[in-house]
């Protein structure tokens, strides 16, 4: 089994572990807010933007705050992120408890999350590099996504229980306990920090981030599929409700199958990626996952005309969780190409560049399908979606940025 080679890297373990349960309170809470936004305004307009908000600090304050982790002691500022957490879902349970607790309050604490959360996960990619070899980097990095994905979906199943039978209160507490937990493990980690950027300013940092990306062409390209793996699934996220009344004829049922498809798809292929990993090249992986992407939206179409709704909703399931490996395959690349391309004093910023990037995507791409909602179907629209991806896919290859990503580029630090 190729995990038991990373049976010695017990530092890296408890990183692993530690991300898992900040996964899985940050699961948690996601539905526990967007659950307590509806249940105290009645009004879906007002959970839409708390979800708008929990976006904005991730596009505009990454970029600055991956040049802010770069000159510090990042296992410090991800346990200090943890604990910080910990503190306002505190204050949730002190509004609540007092019966003060609002709508305004909520969208600030959300907004809070959402920085906190652009200080941690910067942070975790160099520390992944330092924790181990350079040839465990794949199976590391699986082990890190399948142990956090598998938590995250516990969470979701556990918050949906937990609400329903002890209420908000007992929900918030698990909460809050998954941070500590979380910031502990973090703090008990024994991790040197080799940065040896001393005395420059977080601007000219993050000019120097921009720089180094700009002067590797591969690293340009890979912020591109960022962009793309993400743009791909917000058709199907942003019409989930709809397409199952409108395309498949049912009812909440059909966006649990694609939920849950995708979840154990991300999980499968997280699990499975170190074994297919040494005959995966970046061809193969544009290949996947544009033909992966068009695949889906016109087979998600062609699969509404099947009669029997139990059929139907199997193969819907079947067809979300081969998507979800293929969009794992394409993002477990794309982070190993991080971890092995970018030199260790930029880890921390051109990750969170990259993530900033990747999205800036979801916004624009969903204010985008909600226009062409206004003159198209939902059938048309993903019919569309396929074809338009399976071309932008074909102008990649034929560029041949495939052979740019998979080119070794030398750093002159």
């Amino acid at each position: 089994m190729k995990y038991q080679t990373l049976k010695d890297e017990k530092e890296f373990l408890k990183l692993a572990i530690a991300t898992g349960i900040n996964r899985f309170g940050d699961s948690i809470d996601a539905l526990a807010l967007t659950w307590l936004v509806y249940a105290i305004t009645g009004n879906a307009m007002y959970s839409a933007f708390n979800f708008g908000i929990n976006y904005l600090p991730t596009i505009f304050l990454t970029p600055f705050m991956g040049a802010f982790i770069e000159k510090r002691n990042k296992k410090r500022l991800m346990a200090l992120s943890d604990f910080l957490r910990s503190l306002l879902v505190m204050l949730l349970i002190l509004f609540y408890m007092f019966q003060q607790l609002n709508v305004y309050i909520i969208m600030f604490t959300t907004f809070m999350i959402s920085i906190l959360e652009t200080l941690r996960v910067p942070s975790s990619t160099p520390m992944i590099a330092s924790l181990v070899p350079k040839e465990k980097y794949d199976i590391a990095q699986s082990l890190h996504t399948s142990l956090s994905k598998s938590l995250e979906i516990v969470g979701m199943g556990l918050a949906g229980i937990l609400l329903n039978s002890f209420g908000i209160m007992i929900t918030f507490i698990i909460d809050c306990l998954s941070f500590i937990v979380s910031g502990l493990m973090i703090g008990h980690i024994h991790f040197h920090d080799n940065s040896n950027i001393q005395k420059q300013s977080t601007i000219s940092l993050l000019k120097e981030g921009f720089h180094y990306t700009q002067t590797k062409q591969s690293l340009i390209y890979l912020c591109l599929i960022c962009c793309c793996i993400n743009a791909f699934l917000v058709p199907i996220n942003a019409f989930s409700s709809a397409s199952s009344v409108e395309v498949y004829h049912s009812g909440p049922q059909m966006v649990a199958y694609l939920s849950m498809g995708f979840s154990i798809g991300s999980v499968l292929g997280a699990t499975l990626y170190p074994y297919i990993s040494s005959y995966m090249n970046a061809k193969k992986m544009i290949q996947s996952l544009f033909a992966g992407a068009s695949f889906f939206y016109i087979m998600s179409i062609l699969i509404s005309y099947i009669p029997i709704t139990i059929i139907k909703s199997l193969f819907i399931m079947t067809l979300a969780i081969l998507f979800g490996i293929i969009v794992v395959f394409a993002n477990m690349y794309g982070q190993i190409m991080v971890l092995q391309k970018v030199h260790s004093s930029y880890l921390a910023r051109f990750s969170a560049i990259m993530n900033s990037f990747g999205v800036s995507t979801i916004p624009l791409v969903s204010f985008f399908m909600s226009f062409l909602s206004s003159l198209f179907s939902i059938q048309n629209i993903f019919i569309f979606t396929g074809i338009f991806v399976m071309i932008i896919g074909g102008i990649l290859l034929y560029n041949s940025i495939d052979e740019v990503i998979d080119q070794d580029e030398k750093d002159n630090i």
